[in-house]
């Protein structure tokens, strides 16, 4: 028996086959052409269904609480343009053809400067140079990429349906990209404070050294120390339980790349059930703990769990039939 439950991934591959029932009684012998206007519309929607299977995976995987309908939205604003296309090879014993185009796509100007404030937070690349990394040619927010894929008619001449044949890098970049700039409201609304608990030290500071009794003097020294060190504890053990989830992720995406397709689609039908009841085990966790320490805790409670996945999934793998 099967069991229905599954993993998050930092890079799923989703590419797949998507139906077109539009303009083939008007094509000879049910041929289709690389370049009709059905096969590129199809196509074109095979890639913006891609994009948004990504990002909802991605954010997933990196426990974004950002709204899933905004990521949605911003996902399908993304608009592909399929120029030079060129037919690569045909099949003599079918009517599937395989296809090259010169795809392009230009990411919006506010979208690339929301996700670079949130990178630029954590010290983390830009786009540019995260494109560059990723061999990802981007020129003025433009993205050029080689696409292939394949179409096919049905036998009676009433469907089309196209496959991708590669893209996956392009999926999982303008996904962390979508993804990225979603979290900007966050992200400013924790910099803003950051800003005024610095201020506030700043304050606390003047008014102790105005101050002439020298023992709120040294209690207020003392209290801004005991802080400080608090803070720097914190950062600290953050910093740790980070690391380690980390790992425990990259260890549980290497499990999964690991399997078999079949497995993977029979894993990944539980995937959003498994971690929305993730999500809600470590958000609960937290809220019960000291303020500066709940982020550390959600943390430590979603690397307890994604070790307990990876022994689980492992198990599922070894038994698979």
């Amino acid at each position: 028996m099967k069991l229905q439950f599954a993993l998050v991934l930092s890079f799923p591959i989703l590419i797949g086959l998507v139906g077109c029932d539009k303009g083939i009684s008007t094509i000879s012998g049910n041929a289709v052409k690389c370049g009709d206007e059905n096969s590129l519309q199809l196509i074109k929607t095979l890639l913006k269904d891609n994009t948004q299977s990504y990002v909802k995976n991605i954010a997933s995987n990196e426990g974004v609480t950002t709204d899933s309908a905004a990521l949605r939205a911003s996902a399908s604003q993304i608009d592909f343009t399929l120029a030079d296309v060129r037919t690569s090879k045909t099949d003599p014993n079918s009517t599937k053809v395989f296809c090259v185009a010169a795809l392009s796509t230009t990411l919006n100007s506010e979208l690339v400067n929301r996700a670079n404030f949130v990178t630029d937070y954590y010290e983390q690349v830009n786009l540019s140079e995260l494109a560059f990394e990723q061999d990802i040619e981007m020129d003025n927010n433009t993205i050029s990429y080689s696409l292939e894929y394949a179409i096919q008619p049905t036998d009676d001449g009433t469907n089309i349906y196209g496959q991708l044949q590669n893209g996956t890098e392009l999926f999982d970049f303008i996904g962390t990209a979508i993804v990225n700039s979603m979290q900007k409201n966050s992200v400013q609304s924790l910099k803003s404070q950051q800003q005024k608990a610095k201020v506030a030290t700043k304050l606390a500071q003047s008014k102790a050294q105005e101050d002439e009794r020298a023992l709120v003097a040294e209690a207020t020294v003392l209290a801004r120390r005991e802080a400080a060190g608090e803070l720097a504890e914190v950062s600290a053990e953050q910093a740790k339980s980070k690391a380690t989830m980390d790992y425990k992720r990259s260890e549980l995406n290497k499990l999964w790349n690991s399997a078999s397709d079949e497995v993977k689609e029979s894993l990944a039908e539980g995937q959003r059930e498994w971690v929305a009841e993730r999500d809600e085990i470590c958000v609960n966790r937290a809220r019960e703990a000291d303020p500066a320490w709940q982020e550390y805790v959600r943390t430590e409670c979603i690397t307890e769990l994604i070790g307990e996945r990876y022994y689980e999934v492992k198990e599922y793998i070894d038994n698979y039939e």
